[in-house]
């Protein structure tokens, strides 16, 4: 997946021509205008100097990189850019490091899979075969990825199309299966030393920044906690985007359509993801767990399922935390039946 140049192809890298377009244009107040022919800045240099035009590509991969990094870090959902930072910033060893590229790679696709699950819930479409009712709460990150393929194709069948297709098409999605099976970093298998660790980081990490760099579309959600509704159309919410754990509260101001959409969500507790104009519920993918003093904030990303009737608990992984925290299946019985609902199955 890394970009990359064709001398004899110009159209070989898009990105690439238009951030030499965009040099030019800050450089020069004037097009360049040749007896009134308009070339691109970058076709000029292809053609008149290909040498040059490869050496700043090097130029080219770096800002880009660090634009990517940037935008990730301030703008996507918190978990994922809580542990990319981690990865780039606050790492103690490369095995350390390894562990947090692949919670970053991991927190990508617990964000899709709970967007995409929230959205079938919120449209009440039936899912029908091949994907099964348990197959929701998996503990596999490649049946997570199919999950989402599958909603997004079961959506779509019924002429909607869903904002985790908008965020991350098949060809991206299709990138990502891929990756995740033929990445050693991406597998749960232990790294025996720091050089392996380094080794498998070097393997993966440029396919993981393209991947980011595909999903920038995670830029424009927001992953909320419901608060209070100030008025109307006025809702009072934590926000959780970007590596920093501060508390963040805001208002958010939605329309009248999105309150009559979503007004069943508006209660304590709720954990809801605002997404291509309209707003769902995250439980049971995603809760959250306040300190004992109410000062902090941690998400919770749902991972396993545990135990059996009477006491069948749901595992979630605490970010930013080194420990997994349970919560009583009972308590998130509305969301689960809904979800039962949508495959023909009665309520637990």
């Amino acid at each position: 997946m890394k970009l990359q140049l064709d001398p004899n192809n110009y159209e070989a890298c898009p990105t690439y021509n238009e951030w030499l377009d965009e040099q030019y244009s800050e450089q020069s107040d004037e097009t360049l205008d040749i007896l009134g022919y308009q070339p691109r800045p970058s076709f000029v240099l292809f053609t008149m100097s290909p040498t040059t035009y490869e050496a700043a590509f090097s130029d080219f991969t770096q800002q880009r990189e660090e634009g990517i990094k940037e935008s990730v870090f301030n703008r996507f959902p918190s978990p994922i850019a809580y542990y990319f930072y981690r990865f780039e910033n606050g790492y103690e060893s490369d095995l350390q490091r390894l562990h947090f590229l692949r919670d970053t790679w991991e927190s990508v696709i617990d964000v899709l899979h709970a967007l995409a699950v929230a959205e079938c819930r919120h449209r009440n479409i039936p899912v029908a075969d091949p994907l099964k009712f348990k197959d929701l709460f998996t503990d596999s990150v490649a049946k997570r990825l199919e999950n989402i393929e599958k909603i997004t194709s079961q959506l779509s069948a019924a002429g909607i199309f869903p904002s985790v297709a908008k965020i991350s098409p098949m060809s991206t999605l299709a990138a990502m299966k891929e990756l995740n099976q033929s990445r050693n970093a991406f597998s749960h298998s232990a790294a025996q030393s720091e050089v392996q660790a380094r080794t498998w980081i070097s393997d993966a990490y440029v396919d993981v920044v393209e991947v980011l760099a595909n999903l920038v579309g995670l830029e424009d959600i927001q992953i909320v906690r419901y608060l209070s509704q100030v008025n109307g159309t006025t809702l009072r919410c934590e926000i959780f985007r970007g590596q920093s754990s501060t508390r963040t509260i805001q208002n958010i101001e939605i329309t009248h359509q999105q309150l009559l959409d979503s007004a069943k969500y508006f209660r304590q507790g709720q954990m809801l993801v605002i997404a291509d104009g309209l707003i769902f519920a995250l439980r049971p993918m995603i809760c959250f767990r306040e300190d004992g003093v109410g000062h902090t904030t941690r998400l919770c990303i749902f991972r396993k399922t545990r135990g059996e009737v009477p006491d069948r608990r749901l595992e979630y992984e605490i970010i930013g935390e080194a420990v997994r925290h349970e919560e009583d299946r009972n308590n998130f019985a509305t969301e689960i039946n809904e979800l039962r609902s949508l495959f023909g199955l009665g309520g637990e």
